[in-house]
């Protein structure tokens, strides 16, 4: 691949040939199979990729992205371009920056404060920031149809209004999303308030930011994209970075640390746990803080989610080590994805810490009550619609077998109405649902595997194979927002629909 033609070098005219053959156990297998024959041999002949070899794991420090603390800045900069930054070692490779570097930088702000930042667009294409999680007036949120030429510039000016929390932001150009954050564009956005500083959680350096991305380099070191007409089932890498990190390890004290872990992959679900350490406390989602601390051995988060763990190294001495790693999600998809790497069920190491000093404090309780979260009830919904997750004739994924129209209206809702929504998935893969503009609440799903996120506000959440999902949620905002399934390839192919506030 030419380094210097690495975005949108993949043809979306072929996607629609993306999709056949792919999903096994269906009823339509059989027929669509054969569809696909060149599709599957194209698939099973792609090259090997073999840049893994060249990384050895837990030699690369975790980088810390910098950080704008809206309390010492009055206003930001961003400008989407084209970079060339260290991913392993001193390789430079080609990516997306908003800053010239990556990771992109993590905001930091307090609940009441005001968020200022000029963006301009030096890519070759229209572009705009999502405020992932954030509840911002429609012409500040992101929408693809409001993305900007190249060389424009788009000022984001608005009051942050909600509860404390860990949420993101990306680009979102319909058909580009997934190509344009997979090279870079997207970081963490960090809201605090008083209730959440008064419960004193672990804090400054035991404050970590991780953002979790699978990806693929070639044999040169350089990041690849889709390959294969399969990748639009979702693109999985075999070369986990953390922070744009490649296998990274992080030094730390024999004490609680707080980590805030975003999924940012393009498709893959993780079922996080450390070799090493038995359990740990999960305190937050997508929406902030839990009403009280979950202890767990494992958890799933699906892409966009976000979690808040503590994890206690108490028991490690100096020179031991504890590795965050995923246990495979198999359940996630019986589709055929590239079989050059890892699919939806493989087990991978993800990082390293490394105790390498003993702390003279480990004093920091995590208190029993975190939070106050208001219970929205069935009988305050005034109504009830159910959205479909499906692939159409021609491998289209959709939303109630709709292609996405980016002006067209596909659902009306009151302003200051709750309503609720089941998310009926017919098909054999899990999709993570997102919505604009909201938080949700989870009222019950009919899988059987548990959530323990569920229990937090959600804007993103994951609707197993066949499964169908009701949420309940209120409308505050008025505007034109978007609601897509967040595995990248599916909301650029077509799964994405509009809902309208008014």
């Amino acid at each position: 691949m030419n380094r210097r033609k690495f975005l949108y070098s993949f043809s979306f005219s072929a996607a629609a040939v993306i999709m056949s053959g792919c999903e096994k156990g269906s009823d339509k297998s059989v027929e669509l199979d054969k569809k696909s024959d060149e599709t599957q041999k194209a698939a099973q002949e792609a090259p090997k990729n073999i840049a893994d070899n060249k990384f050895e794991p837990f030699t690369q420090e975790l980088k810390i992205p910098k950080e704008i603390d809206f309390e010492h800045v009055a206003k930001a900069k961003f400008n989407a371009q084209k970079s060339l930054t260290a991913l392993y070692k001193e390789k430079k490779t080609d990516v997306l920056t908003f800053q010239g570097d990556l990771p992109s930088p993590t905001i930091r702000i307090k609940n009441g404060d005001d968020f200022e930042l000029d963006f301009t667009n030096s890519l070759e294409k229209p572009t705009i920031i999502h405020w992932h999680g954030l509840l911002v007036p429609e012409t500040m949120d992101g929408h693809p149809k409001d993305a900007i030429a190249t060389q424009m510039m788009k000022e984001y000016r608005y009051k942050v209004n909600q509860r404390a929390g860990t949420f993101w932001y990306h680009t979102h150009p319909h058909g580009r999303t997934g190509e344009e954050i997979y090279y870079g564009l997207a970081g963490l956005y960090i809201i605090e308030d008083d209730n959440e500083k008064a419960l004193n959680l672990p804090s400054g350096e035991f404050e970590l930011p991780l953002i979790i991305q699978d990806r693929r380099f070639d044999k040169e070191g350089n990041l690849i994209y889709k390959e294969t007409p399969q990748d639009n089932n979702g693109v999985l890498g075999d070369v986990v970075m953390v922070n744009s990190t490649v296998h990274p390890y992080k030094n730390v004290k024999n004490t609680k640390y707080r980590l805030r872990i975003l999924n940012g992959s393009s498709a893959r679900t993780y079922k996080l746990a450390f070799e090493g350490i038995e359990d740990f406390i999960l305190i937050g989602t997508d929406g902030g803080l839990l009403e009280e601390p979950i202890i767990v051995k494992d958890i799933l988060i699906a892409v966009a989610e976000r979690i808040d763990i503590i994890v206690d190294f108490k028991d490690k001495k100096v020179g031991e080590g504890v590795t965050l790693k995923t246990l495979g999600f198999k359940e996630a998809s019986n589709f055929v994805t590239n079989p050059a790497y890892p699919n939806f069920g493989a087990k991978m190491d993800i990082m390293k810490f490394k105790i390498t000093e003993l702390s003279t404090k480990n004093s920091v309780d995590i208190p029993k009550k975190l939070s106050v979260i208001p219970r929205m009830k069935e009988s305050d919904a005034s109504k009830s619609r159910t959205i479909t997750m499906e692939i159409i004739e021609g491998g289209v994924w959709t939303l109630n077998k709709k292609p996405y129209d980016m002006y067209r209206v596909d659902e009306r809702v009151k302003l200051g109405s709750t309503e609720i929504w089941e998310i009926k998935n017919s098909a054999h893969m899990a999709h993570p649902f997102h919505m604009h503009g909201v938080h949700f609440q989870v009222l019950e799903r009919t899988s059987s595997i548990d959530f323990p996120t569920d229990k937090g506000w959600k804007d993103t959440v994951l609707v197993m194979p066949l499964e169908s999902v009701r949420i309940i949620v209120k409308f505050t905002i008025p505007g034109l927002f978007v609601h897509h399934c967040h595995i990248l390839e599916h909301e650029d192919h077509s799964m994405m629909a509009n809902f309208l506030v008014e």
